[in-house]
């Protein structure tokens, strides 16, 4: 049985997640969405799911301030982030580690891209 139930994908980009909630969902993860920063704190406090796949640059409040608010909830501090983003420099890589991401995505991403992460990210909850 899958460790991950229940993912919360955060993207200011209907398209990103409509696509990540039709492949997630067809493989039985239930899914959460946000717009941004602001709305992900509503969804995750709400329904406390396992995961998340978070956009690193969205309008009100980015993935990183996200990422950097979740680190500092005792729930959150060891439960698994993927950051998605087109910024594939190794500095971006970088400064998402240093927020506290476990996985850096860079679009566009395929239905094995996801599916590969969300195996990572179960991996993560194993260690």
């Amino acid at each position: 049985m899958s460790k991950i139930r229940s993912v919360c994908i955060v993207d200011d980009s209907a398209g990103m997640r409509s696509f990540g909630t039709s492949i997630l969902s067809k493989i039985g993860i239930e899914v959460f969405t946000a717009v941004d920063g602001y709305e992900a704190l509503a969804v995750i406090r709400a329904n406390s799911p396992d995961a998340c796949f978070i956009d690193i640059e969205m309008p009100n409040l980015d993935g990183l301030k996200l990422v950097s608010i979740l680190r500092a909830w005792p729930d959150w501090g060891k439960k698994p982030i993927a950051m998605l983003s087109s910024a594939s420099s190794p500095f971006d890589l970088e400064k998402g580690l240093l927020y506290g991401v476990d996985i850096y995505l860079t679009k566009p991403f395929t239905l094995e891209t996801i599916k590969k992460a969300l195996e990572d990210l179960e991996n993560l909850l194993d260690e």
